[in-house]
């Protein structure tokens, strides 16, 4: 009962005042797995885990039926081959959202394990709005600059969220931004990527532009990350000890954010700018 009437409270708020177009779903979300675990059927979703012993794991937070689209991009980016995948799916005919478990709060074991094994990590949910248009955040924002000039190649609409957005991907306990420290002394996080409900429903019936799409993201993991992330090591290595118990690593971000500003715009130009 409590929970409907969050359900119903929730939706007066969001018709009063608007959704915005990177908004959740309408529900409250759980706080935990083990809540979930505890309330709902285990027969209403599932757990797809495949580790291959890749540097790079892409998840699935709301798959199936919860967010609509974005298992099966992570299914497609898996068929490349080159890369660890965890998806929690929804498997109800209905109501899949109640099965919603926020990224800032995802603690299911087998997803912690293998994002806390993985060098980077990629998350893909879902965001509002029947546009078609790509919402690209997270911690690792060189990353991310990477995968949307390789979308926007394509003609993709891609929008960079930062803060205050509320599907930025920035938090530390965002999930995507719990893998390990890179070149073993910076957190550098992860990608969150937020794919609008209209072009999800495309990825979701039209091969052509999955495979298109998955394509551009797996281009940017696959061949263009490996080519700079030599340069960001020796960032990294410039700049002395720098280690988890330093937290805002200023140097390091100044750089990250000189290399942004030059404003590249194609993924060769931001490759070539690293190397400055």
């Amino acid at each position: 009962m409590k929970k409907e009437f969050v359900k119903i409270l929730t939706f007066m708020v969001l018709f009063a005042f608007g959704m915005g177009t990177t908004a959740y779903a309408i529900t409250s979300g759980y706080s935990s797995f083990a809540e979930l675990y505890a309330s709902e059927d285990a027969a209403d979703y599932t757990i797809k885990t495949t580790d291959t012993g890749r540097d790079t794991t892409i998840l699935a937070l709301h798959g199936g039926g919860i967010e609509r689209g974005t298992s099966e991009l992570v299914e497609a980016l898996k068929g490349y081959g080159k890369y660890n995948t965890y998806l929690f799916e929804g498997l109800k005919a209905t109501d899949n959202g109640s099965l919603f478990l926020k990224a800032i709060n995802f603690d299911e074991p087998a997803a912690v394990r293998l994002v806390k094994n993985s060098d980077y990590t990629v998350s893909v949910i879902g965001a509002a709005g029947n546009d078609e248009t790509t919402y690209i955040g997270g911690q690792n924002k060189i990353l991310a600059e990477l995968i949307k000039l390789h979308l926007t190649a394509k003609g993709y609409n891609v929008k960079t969220l930062s803060i205050p957005d509320r599907i930025a991907g920035t938090m530390n306990s965002n999930i995507v931004n719990k893998n390990k420290l890179f070149n073993d002394s910076y957190q550098i996080g992860g990608v969150q990527i937020a794919i609008s409900k209209g072009l999800r429903d495309k990825l979701v019936t039209d091969s052509s532009i999955l495979n298109d799409y998955s394509g551009s993201i797996n281009e940017a993991l696959s061949a263009s990350w490996p080519k700079i992330v030599p340069h960001l090591k020796k960032i990294t290595k410039s700049e002395g000890i720098l280690n988890k118990f330093n937290p805002s690593k200023r140097n390091f971000d100044k750089k990250i954010e000189h290399i942004l500003k030059k404003g590249a715009k194609t993924p060769k130009e931001l490759i070539e700018n690293t190397k400055e």
